[in-house]
């Protein structure tokens, strides 16, 4: 036997059945590069539920992939302080704050998703990325992309040339190599 409802009800049922759709939408829109659509998206669904981290996380991706970097630093600090041990909110504050040029606060943050998930592929390139370009310390930029390599399977033929571009310019390649 089916129990009455009131249409308030009725109609909150019906919300919360909503929102995963709305969210995987989100997600759908983020997927397609169609970060600007994913913002208003994401933003209902975090006012109906604010104790989530992963919402945050994407739209702090959404706001830094449209230019709006101070909201973005927002989205990604609030869902840090929702889940500080979340590797990939470390990871998305690092490309944040590089894009900005605070290469110390990128380093740090890099680190912190490092500690946190030591196989983080994405982390170990990006990070290489920094001291390669940034901060010009090429021994370390090799061992980070020899590690995303690793996790990778070797498939990524853009690393594996930067490698070889490394490897070739400091001579390590031959240092690689010896016994």
């Amino acid at each position: 036997m089916r129990t009455s409802s009131s249409p308030a009800e009725d109609g909150k049922a019906k919300q919360e059945q909503k929102l995963p759709r709305n969210y995987d939408n989100a997600l759908v829109l983020m997927k397609s590069g169609n970060y600007q659509a994913a913002i208003p998206v994401l933003n209902v669904f975090i006012a109906s539920k604010p104790g989530f981290a992963g919402p945050y996380l994407n739209l702090g991706i959404a706001y830094r992939l449209t230019g709006q970097e101070d909201a973005a630093a927002d989205a990604l600090n609030h869902a840090l302080q929702l889940n500080p041990e979340n590797p990939s909110v470390w990871h998305q504050l690092a490309i944040l704050y590089r894009s900005q040029g605070d290469f110390s606060a990128a380093l740090d943050a890099y680190r912190k998703a490092l500690e946190l998930d030591p196989n983080y592929a994405l982390a170990h390139r990006n990070i290489g990325i920094l001291y390669d370009l940034y901060l010009q310390q090429p021994a370390l930029a090799l061992e980070h992309y020899r590690k995303y390599l690793s996790l990778t399977d070797g498939e990524d033929t853009t690393v594996s040339g930067w490698v070889m571009d490394l490897e070739r310019r400091s001579g390590s390649a031959q240092a690689r190599t010896t016994p």
